[in-house]
Protein backbone atom coordinates (compact mmCIF):
# COMPACT_ATOMS: atom_id res chain seq x y z
CA UNK A 1 0.00 0.00 0.00
CA UNK A 2 3.24 2.21 0.62
CA UNK A 3 2.87 5.21 -2.22
CA UNK A 4 -0.44 4.16 -3.39
CA UNK A 5 -1.62 7.88 -2.42
CA UNK A 6 0.32 9.34 -4.95
CA UNK A 7 -1.34 8.67 -7.84
CA UNK A 8 -4.00 10.64 -6.76
CA UNK A 9 -1.94 13.97 -6.41
CA UNK A 10 -2.92 16.58 -8.40
CA UNK A 11 -5.62 14.87 -10.67
CA UNK A 12 -7.47 17.53 -11.57
CA UNK A 13 -7.45 19.17 -14.86
CA UNK A 14 -8.36 22.73 -16.56
CA UNK A 15 -9.02 23.74 -19.70
CA UNK A 16 -9.12 27.39 -21.29
CA UNK A 17 -9.04 28.40 -24.88
CA UNK A 18 -6.77 31.31 -25.39
CA UNK A 19 -8.29 34.65 -26.42
CA UNK A 20 -5.89 35.46 -29.46
CA UNK A 21 -5.08 31.82 -30.72
CA UNK A 22 -8.35 30.33 -29.77
CA UNK A 23 -6.89 27.41 -29.23
CA UNK A 24 -8.21 25.39 -26.19
CA UNK A 25 -5.21 24.49 -23.57
CA UNK A 26 -5.20 22.01 -20.39
CA UNK A 27 -3.34 22.40 -17.29
CA UNK A 28 -2.85 21.40 -14.07
CA UNK A 29 -2.66 23.87 -10.90
CA UNK A 30 1.00 25.05 -9.75
CA UNK A 31 2.29 22.58 -7.49
CA UNK A 32 4.33 23.12 -4.34
CA UNK A 33 7.37 21.82 -5.78
CA UNK A 34 7.26 24.56 -8.61
CA UNK A 35 6.18 27.32 -6.08
CA UNK A 36 9.82 26.21 -4.55
CA UNK A 37 11.52 26.51 -7.75
CA UNK A 38 10.15 30.03 -8.42
CA UNK A 39 11.21 31.15 -4.59
CA UNK A 40 14.67 31.40 -5.84
CA UNK A 41 13.56 34.67 -8.52
CA UNK A 42 11.78 36.34 -5.33
CA UNK A 43 13.87 39.09 -4.97
CA UNK A 44 15.24 38.75 -8.96
CA UNK A 45 15.67 42.22 -10.89
CA UNK A 46 16.67 40.48 -14.63
CA UNK A 47 13.70 40.75 -16.70
CA UNK A 48 14.98 38.21 -18.70
CA UNK A 49 15.58 35.39 -16.04
CA UNK A 50 12.00 36.90 -14.14
CA UNK A 51 10.39 35.67 -18.17
CA UNK A 52 12.43 32.86 -17.77
CA UNK A 53 10.86 31.74 -14.73
CA UNK A 54 7.20 32.69 -15.86
CA UNK A 55 7.85 30.55 -18.65
CA UNK A 56 9.30 28.20 -16.73
CA UNK A 57 5.94 27.78 -14.30
CA UNK A 58 3.49 27.93 -17.33
CA UNK A 59 5.18 25.18 -19.52
CA UNK A 60 5.44 22.44 -16.51
CA UNK A 61 1.39 23.29 -15.52
CA UNK A 62 0.29 22.58 -19.30
CA UNK A 63 -0.21 19.23 -20.42
CA UNK A 64 -1.97 19.69 -24.21
CA UNK A 65 0.61 17.98 -26.39
CA UNK A 66 2.50 20.31 -28.90
CA UNK A 67 2.40 23.11 -26.21
CA UNK A 68 5.03 25.72 -26.87
CA UNK A 69 5.67 28.47 -24.95
CA UNK A 70 7.81 30.73 -27.16
CA UNK A 71 4.92 30.88 -29.95
CA UNK A 72 2.41 32.27 -27.72
CA UNK A 73 0.66 35.33 -27.89
CA UNK A 74 2.10 37.50 -24.91
CA UNK A 75 -1.45 38.22 -24.20
CA UNK A 76 -2.65 35.08 -24.39
CA UNK A 77 0.93 34.14 -22.12
CA UNK A 78 -0.52 36.18 -19.55
CA UNK A 79 -4.16 35.10 -19.54
CA UNK A 80 -2.76 31.57 -19.01
CA UNK A 81 -0.79 33.21 -15.73
CA UNK A 82 -4.39 34.61 -14.81
CA UNK A 83 -5.99 31.25 -15.53
CA UNK A 84 -3.01 29.46 -13.72
CA UNK A 85 -3.79 31.52 -10.57
CA UNK A 86 -7.64 31.02 -10.64
CA UNK A 87 -7.14 27.66 -10.40
CA UNK A 88 -4.19 27.27 -8.14
CA UNK A 89 -5.57 29.56 -5.36
CA UNK A 90 -8.66 30.47 -5.65
CA UNK A 91 -10.23 33.64 -8.02
CA UNK A 92 -10.41 36.11 -4.73
CA UNK A 93 -6.67 37.96 -5.31
CA UNK A 94 -6.13 40.33 -2.25
CA UNK A 95 -3.05 43.33 -2.51
CA UNK A 96 -2.00 46.48 -0.92
CA UNK A 97 -1.74 49.67 -2.87
CA UNK A 98 -0.92 53.57 -1.90
CA UNK A 99 -3.05 56.41 -2.87
CA UNK A 100 -1.24 58.77 -4.98
CA UNK A 101 -2.94 61.71 -3.30
CA UNK A 102 -2.81 61.19 0.47
CA UNK A 103 -0.44 58.30 0.17
CA UNK A 104 -2.61 56.05 2.42
CA UNK A 105 -1.99 52.39 1.88
CA UNK A 106 -5.64 50.21 1.50
CA UNK A 107 -6.22 46.83 0.78
CA UNK A 108 -7.75 45.76 -2.37
CA UNK A 109 -9.69 42.67 -3.08
CA UNK A 110 -10.45 41.70 -6.65
CA UNK A 111 -12.47 38.80 -8.06
CA UNK A 112 -10.48 37.54 -10.86
CA UNK A 113 -12.96 35.58 -12.42
CA UNK A 114 -14.91 38.34 -13.40
CA UNK A 115 -12.11 40.11 -15.15
CA UNK A 116 -13.27 41.11 -18.65
CA UNK A 117 -11.28 39.08 -21.59
CA UNK A 118 -11.65 40.24 -24.76
CA UNK A 119 -10.87 37.83 -28.04
CA UNK A 120 -8.55 38.94 -30.87
CA UNK A 121 -10.61 40.56 -33.88
CA UNK A 122 -11.23 38.64 -37.21
CA UNK A 123 -10.09 39.98 -40.43
CA UNK A 124 -7.69 42.33 -38.82
CA UNK A 125 -6.27 44.78 -41.24
CA UNK A 126 -2.38 44.33 -40.27
CA UNK A 127 -1.09 47.13 -43.06
CA UNK A 128 -0.26 50.68 -41.03
CA UNK A 129 0.67 53.56 -43.66
CA UNK A 130 3.56 55.32 -41.63
CA UNK A 131 3.55 57.88 -44.87
CA UNK A 132 3.37 58.16 -48.60
CA UNK A 133 6.66 55.83 -49.22
CA UNK A 134 6.44 53.66 -46.64
CA UNK A 135 3.95 51.04 -44.88
CA UNK A 136 4.56 47.83 -42.61
CA UNK A 137 2.88 44.71 -42.09
CA UNK A 138 2.17 43.87 -38.64
CA UNK A 139 1.85 40.99 -36.79
CA UNK A 140 1.23 40.41 -33.33
CA UNK A 141 3.67 39.64 -30.56
CA UNK A 142 4.88 36.42 -29.57
CA UNK A 143 7.10 35.52 -26.88
CA UNK A 144 9.83 34.37 -28.72
CA UNK A 145 9.77 37.63 -30.66
CA UNK A 146 9.55 39.15 -26.97
CA UNK A 147 13.06 36.85 -26.26
CA UNK A 148 15.11 37.65 -29.14
CA UNK A 149 14.32 41.94 -28.94
CA UNK A 150 15.63 41.24 -25.57
CA UNK A 151 18.80 39.33 -26.57
CA UNK A 152 19.20 41.79 -29.01
CA UNK A 153 19.44 45.15 -27.23
CA UNK A 154 21.13 43.18 -24.56
CA UNK A 155 23.87 42.45 -27.05
CA UNK A 156 24.10 45.75 -28.75
CA UNK A 157 24.22 47.79 -25.94
CA UNK A 158 26.03 48.46 -23.04
CA UNK A 159 26.31 50.30 -19.67
CA UNK A 160 22.26 51.45 -20.58
CA UNK A 161 20.49 52.17 -17.27
CA UNK A 162 17.24 49.86 -16.71
CA UNK A 163 14.93 53.08 -18.15
CA UNK A 164 16.98 53.12 -21.19
CA UNK A 165 17.24 49.14 -21.74
CA UNK A 166 13.30 48.92 -21.57
CA UNK A 167 12.70 51.36 -24.31
CA UNK A 168 15.24 49.65 -26.35
CA UNK A 169 13.45 46.35 -26.25
CA UNK A 170 10.37 48.05 -26.36
CA UNK A 171 11.70 49.16 -29.74
CA UNK A 172 12.84 46.40 -30.58
CA UNK A 173 10.03 44.24 -29.74
CA UNK A 174 7.78 46.67 -31.93
CA UNK A 175 10.14 45.98 -34.79
CA UNK A 176 10.24 42.24 -34.81
CA UNK A 177 6.12 42.52 -35.35
CA UNK A 178 7.27 43.78 -38.18
CA UNK A 179 6.54 41.35 -41.56
CA UNK A 180 7.52 43.15 -44.13
CA UNK A 181 8.10 46.83 -45.07
CA UNK A 182 6.20 48.41 -48.37
CA UNK A 183 7.65 51.10 -50.74
CA UNK A 184 6.80 52.20 -53.99
CA UNK A 185 9.62 49.55 -55.06
CA UNK A 186 7.18 46.90 -53.43
CA UNK A 187 7.12 44.84 -50.68
CA UNK A 188 10.49 43.79 -49.07
CA UNK A 189 9.85 40.89 -46.72
CA UNK A 190 13.38 39.49 -45.64
CA UNK A 191 14.66 42.17 -43.74
CA UNK A 192 16.73 42.03 -40.33
CA UNK A 193 15.70 42.63 -36.89
CA UNK A 194 18.77 45.55 -37.28
CA UNK A 195 17.11 47.48 -40.11
CA UNK A 196 13.77 46.76 -38.42
CA UNK A 197 14.66 48.84 -35.16
CA UNK A 198 16.89 51.06 -37.68
CA UNK A 199 13.48 52.05 -39.39
CA UNK A 200 11.71 52.66 -35.86
CA UNK A 201 14.59 54.98 -35.10
CA UNK A 202 14.75 57.24 -37.96
CA UNK A 203 10.86 57.54 -38.64
CA UNK A 204 8.92 60.62 -36.55
CA UNK A 205 7.48 60.33 -33.12
CA UNK A 206 3.56 60.55 -34.80
CA UNK A 207 4.53 57.64 -37.61
CA UNK A 208 5.94 55.88 -34.30
CA UNK A 209 2.72 56.44 -32.22
CA UNK A 210 0.70 54.94 -35.52
CA UNK A 211 2.54 51.39 -34.78
CA UNK A 212 1.82 51.83 -30.83
CA UNK A 213 -1.84 52.64 -32.00
CA UNK A 214 -2.27 50.05 -34.07
CA UNK A 215 -1.78 47.85 -31.08
CA UNK A 216 -3.83 49.55 -28.66
CA UNK A 217 -6.56 49.08 -31.71
CA UNK A 218 -6.03 45.63 -32.16
CA UNK A 219 -5.35 44.79 -28.47
CA UNK A 220 -7.12 41.46 -27.14
CA UNK A 221 -6.70 39.54 -23.36
CA UNK A 222 -7.34 40.35 -19.91
CA UNK A 223 -8.37 43.50 -18.87
CA UNK A 224 -6.10 43.90 -15.97
CA UNK A 225 -7.04 47.41 -15.21
CA UNK A 226 -9.75 48.46 -12.45
CA UNK A 227 -11.13 51.62 -10.65
CA UNK A 228 -10.63 52.64 -7.27
CA UNK A 229 -11.51 55.05 -5.20
CA UNK A 230 -9.56 55.84 -1.82
CA UNK A 231 -11.63 55.73 1.44
CA UNK A 232 -9.78 58.53 3.09
CA UNK A 233 -9.40 61.49 0.72
CA UNK A 234 -11.92 60.15 -2.17
CA UNK A 235 -9.12 60.24 -5.02
CA UNK A 236 -10.23 58.03 -7.68
CA UNK A 237 -8.08 56.50 -10.30
CA UNK A 238 -7.61 53.23 -12.75
CA UNK A 239 -4.70 51.24 -12.12
CA UNK A 240 -3.08 48.27 -13.54
CA UNK A 241 -3.89 45.57 -10.98
CA UNK A 242 -0.06 44.38 -9.70
CA UNK A 243 1.26 41.01 -9.68
CA UNK A 244 4.04 41.65 -7.36
CA UNK A 245 3.29 38.47 -5.22
CA UNK A 246 0.33 36.84 -7.51
CA UNK A 247 1.38 32.98 -6.90
CA UNK A 248 2.66 34.01 -3.53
Amino acid sequence: MSGDFKKYLNIYEFECVLPGSGHRVKFRPITTAQMKRLLIYENETDTNRIEDALDELISTSIISEGFDIKKLYLQDRFFLLVELRKKTKGEIYKFSANCPSCNSQYLNSIDLGKLKVKKMKKNVNDIVKLNDNISVKMSFIIREMQETSSKYVDDTFSDLTETQRLSEITIATHASSILSIITPEGEEKDVSLDDKVSLLNNISQGEYELIRDWFTKNDFGTDFTFSKICRHCKHKETMTIPIDNFFF
